[in-house]
């Protein structure tokens, strides 16, 4: 399989998704929203992998939304109604942050650069992210009085960091990220891939029935927890907050 803005290969039984807008530092514009999903169907399908490992190619791992045009950032032909607003965020945007955080096989986001706003919901949503160093990490876009939709933040750093981070709109590196919980792991970069594949390894030696198990285990905990309430709830307040200063 081949996609316009995303890479694939597998070997090991390790797939490796790799964002490949290395001149947008991976930026997701309407393409590659839309590869996203197709690059996730089709490594599920793919029985040669148990592990996914998810990066970027170039400078970046992601910078966010793309503001040239994206289906999050740029009004529908003929404006913005509410329909068209319902259909754009449940279908073209949230569908694709559960597609990720409910993916039957184990994830990785393996980080460098810029990791920001959406970017950052990418590795959130990864079971487990590691990120080098010198990594930059956040969601700048709060500055601009952007919501932000993504439930996770709170659920994983806690109320105080979490609005600290999101209210300022400042950005950390790997070392704080690692250190306060919004990432796994934090390496000097140059060890980066050597480490995201040790990883990627042990998980995909675990037979995929039992991997699934364990994962359908652990999101159920965050169910019962309020966090699929907590993405309802975000997904319809981004809604009302479009609609009034539309």
């Amino acid at each position: 399989m081949s996609f316009k803005t995303i890479l694939y290969e597998s070997k090991n039984k390790i797939g490796y998704i790799t964002l490949n807008r290395p001149e947008k530092h991976n930026a997701m514009d309407y393409q590659m929203l839309d590869d996203l999903d197709a690059v996730f169907d089709h490594a599920e399908a793919d029985k040669s992998v148990n592990a996914i490992v998810l990066k970027g190619n170039g400078k970046s791992f992601c910078s966010g939304y793309d503001l040239g045009g994206s289906y999050y950032t740029t009004a529908p032909e003929g404006g913005w109604t509410y329909r068209k607003l319902y259909d754009i965020l449940e279908k073209k945007i949230y569908a694709k942050y559960l597609r990720l955080w409910k993916f039957p096989k184990p994830t990785i986001a393996q980080i460098h650069g810029h990791c920001l706003a959406a970017g950052c919901y990418l590795q959130l949503l990864c079971d487990i992210s590691i990120a080098a160093d010198n990594a930059n990490l956040g969601h700048p876009a709060t500055r601009g009085g952007f919501s932000t939709s993504m439930p996770l933040w709170q659920v994983y750093l806690g109320i105080k960091k979490a609005r600290y981070l999101l209210m300022t709109g400042l950005t950390i590196n790997g070392k704080e990220a690692e250190r306060i919980g919004l990432v796994s792991l934090s390496v000097p970069e140059e060890e980066l891939e050597e480490k995201v594949n040790e990883i990627a390894t042990r998980l995909a030696e675990v037979p995929p029935n039992g991997a699934l198990h364990g994962k359908i285990t652990l999101n159920t905990a965050l169910e019962i927890m309020g966090v699929n309430t907590l993405f309802t709830y975000h997904g319809q307040r981004n809604k009302n907050v479009r609609m009034i200063f539309r």
